[in-house]
């Protein structure tokens, strides 16, 4: 695939406004995406040490659902730390692929354009699909320049009728339920936005609830 300059793309860091699940996965996406990457090779904050921060995070937000000042200060303060190393590795991943749209797209982090100029969205793609929850099934997708908002739907029938599985913040997490255990179904996204009002669908994925 041809290298696209990047002048008119940046990577978005509106996430430091995103609630804390949105962190917290946005987190573990570029923890993964940074894992032996070709060439985002030298970040500032390393994918494991991204990895600690989040476990870190993870668990104060869980303690502060039991509330209490101290619980929530903690949070905060794990909060701000995973922040602070996104940025800083979001800042050098923009500045490593700034000749390389392509590249700068396989980071973790969502895209975004400074050009003003309403485009059709290109079509995102499913990475993974898991039974984390029995009657849920995890999807993580891989999100498109300028996308923002998701829509997942499913199908038991092999795709000739689908059901609409709602719209989701991103496309690195999106829990799809209530789904029955012991039935096969088929899994699409698209991105909702751009030009024609939406992504082509993606290819579909195959998977048996539980």
């Amino acid at each position: 695939m041809p290298n696209t300059p990047v002048r008119n793309f940046r990577l978005n860091t509106g996430f430091t406004r995103d609630p804390d699940d949105e962190v917290n996965n946005l987190s573990l996406d570029v923890a993964d995406a940074l894992t032996g990457h070709p060439v985002f090779t030298a970040p500032p904050v390393s994918p494991a040490a991204i990895k600690a921060l989040q476990v870190t995070f993870s668990a104060s937000m869980v303690d502060a659902r039991k509330l209490g000042t101290d619980r929530t200060l903690t949070k905060s303060i794990a909060r701000q730390a995973l922040v602070d190393a996104l940025v800083s590795d979001a800042l050098y991943c923009q500045g490593v692929a700034r000749h390389d749209l392509n590249t700068l797209l396989t980071s973790g982090y969502d895209v975004v354009s400074t050009n003003r100029a309403s485009g059709p969205l290109d079509t995102p793609s499913i990475i993974s699909i898991n039974n984390s929850v029995s009657g849920q099934l995890t999807v993580r997708g891989q999100g498109v320049l300028n996308g923002r908002i998701y829509q997942a739907r499913t199908s038991t029938d092999g795709g000739k009728t689908w059901t609409d599985m709602g719209n989701f913040n991103g496309a690195r997490l999106m829990l799809l339920a209530p789904v029955t255990p012991g039935t096969t179904y088929l899994v699409a996204i698209c991105a909702l936005g751009g030009s024609t009002g939406q992504s082509a669908w993606s290819n579909p994925v195959s998977i048996m609830a539980t």
